[in-house]
């Protein structure tokens, strides 16, 4: 059971890490410098849910992996990521693209800046794991 959780926890951490950093640095620059402002709207709108997604499913497995190592600090702090998560993917986003369609730009300013912290708090978060998790695991 111990190489099961090992396995899903490393796995899960490094596509949830790997994910997140592929998109923030290279997927959502490069949409928003090749495409056309409305374009790009369109594609990064369409984007999110599955980013959202992806990132529930990796953390979740992740969390699933922990638990059968038994450790639950990380359980933990994974479960409160697909919290955060979900409340950005089925709140938050909606409503961020509300106020930007209704040209309420102050709101959605304000609020994409919020998305931002909470979407950088997530990807610290997951980087403490995979490197707490490297470094137990590593020669010895």
């Amino acid at each position: 059971m111990a190489a099961g959780g090992n396995i899903l926890a490393v796995l899960g951490l490094a596509a949830l890490v790997g994910g997140m950093v592929f998109f923030g640095a290279v997927m959502a620059p490069l949409i928003f410098t090749t495409l056309p402002a409305e374009s790009a709207g369109v594609l990064i709108r369409a984007t999110f849910p599955r980013y959202y997604a992806f990132i529930v499913v990796s953390a979740t497995l992740a969390a699933i992996g922990f638990g059968l190592r038994g450790q639950i600090m990380p359980v933990v702090v994974l479960a409160l990521m697909v919290v955060a998560v979900l409340y950005a993917w089925l709140w938050l986003i909606p409503y961020l693209n509300s106020m930007r369609d209704a040209g309420q730009m102050v709101a959605f300013n304000r609020g994409h800046k919020f998305s931002t912290w909470l979407n950088g708090i997530e990807l610290v978060a997951a980087l403490w794991l995979l490197v707490k998790t490297a470094l137990l695991i590593g020669p010895r």
